[in-house]
């Protein structure tokens, strides 16, 4: 099971909903910010200094 953290541009290694999080103190950023991401695509931009999780 993938429990990671990706970052923009990386690919996607499950299709899932995935929230975004600080890389300073892992605060959620709040589900306007949250993205669908399908398996094999790559993740989009997010906020700054943010990485991905699934939710």
């Amino acid at each position: 099971m993938s429990s990671g953290k990706y970052w923009s541009g990386q690919e996607c290694p499950k299709t899932a909903t995935y929230g975004q999080y600080s890389d300073v103190n892992n605060a959620y950023a709040g589900s306007s910010h949250d993205r669908r991401v399908e398996k094999g695509e790559r993740f989009p931009p997010s906020l700054n200094n943010h990485h991905f999780e699934e939710k």
